[in-house]
């Protein structure tokens, strides 16, 4: 049995956000609930909506499943998620920032 495709399942991108995960999340579960649903296979899909969502909501998870498909978004979803609130761009600032400390403090200890 080969292994479902949970981007696909949410029929999103596979550098969908966080909240675009959510977003496609809520509107298939409404869609496949069986309060709701006609569909005769909407219990399955239901199910199949749910385990992609559980497993693509947290970065961790998400990060873990990415690598185990070799997706292109893992680089950028690292980056993203090892220091919240710290973009890819704003990474090179901070290194920039600790290293020019760094190197103009190296020789005071001397004095």
């Amino acid at each position: 049995m080969s292994r479902q495709n949970y981007y696909a399942t949410l029929q999103i991108d596979r550098c969908a956000s966080c909240a675009e995960i959510k977003s496609a999340f809520h509107v298939l579960a409404q869609r496949f609930h069986s309060d709701v649903t006609e569909d005769l296979d909407g219990e399955r899909k239901f199910k199949d909506v749910a385990e992609a969502y559980r497993t693509l909501r947290r970065p961790d998870s998400k990060a873990a499943y990415d690598h185990q498909i070799n997706n292109i978004c893992i680089e950028k979803v690292v980056l993203m998620t090892s220091l919240p609130g710290i973009g890819s761009f704003a990474w090179g600032l901070v290194l920039f920032n600790y290293f020019s400390w760094f190197w103009l403090n190296q020789g005071r200890d001397e004095e």
